[in-house]
């Protein structure tokens, strides 16, 4: 294992570690929301995702990604779909625990599959503008988990911007950035 992924992996347990201790938080975080941004997976792919997701009742959600992008060698058209359905409890006052599994299907040049993912992690406001996640989440189709880290500033109740890094331990190291409309 890579100094790097084990640098990101103590990374992703003090960030869980440090979400899942009492926060100061002024506002909930949305799971009603619809979002674009960009996202870069080392030298294997690039493109730019769109994300959406609705509350069903207090503690589930409904959740679609699109990925559109490209192969970095032999410039091959990458697409991921994933449907969910996400829970989301708060563990205290300022820290929700969330959890999704869902179908999810992609195609990469000649190759296409379809099968299941989960996810599991945490969500939490550090500020009254700024939001902390981490999370592992496992592809079915591409045998991997992935380790993710995001912090997020909002504007207002509304807007917020977001980045993210995380190891795939299938495709190396990603990265992203994107816009968020709560409603």
């Amino acid at each position: 294992m890579s100094i790097k992924k084990m640098t990101l992996k103590k990374l992703f347990v003090a960030s869980s570690i440090a979400l899942s201790s009492s926060l100061v938080m002024a506002n909930g975080v949305s799971y009603d929301y619809v979002q674009g941004g960009i996202q870069d997976y080392d030298d294997q792919f690039d493109g730019v995702e769109f994300e959406g997701a609705m509350s069903f009742n207090q503690n589930w959600y409904g959740k679609a990604e699109l990925f559109k992008g490209d192969t970095n060698v032999g410039d091959a058209d990458v697409d991921r779909i994933r449907l969910n359905v996400g829970f989301h409890t708060p563990i205290n006052n300022s820290v929700d625990f969330v959890a999704e599994a869902g179908f999810e299907d992609y195609e990469v040049g000649g190759f296409d599959d379809s099968g299941f993912n989960a996810l599991a992690g945490f969500r939490g406001m550090a500020s009254s503008n700024f939001e902390l996640g981490g999370y592992a989440q496992y592809s079915d189709v591409l045998e991997s988990t992935d380790l993710t880290l995001e912090g997020r500033y909002h504007f207002n109740r509304n807007m917020s911007v977001g980045v993210e890094i995380g190891n795939d331990d299938e495709l190396d190291n990603h990265y992203g950035a994107n816009f968020r409309y709560s409603f």
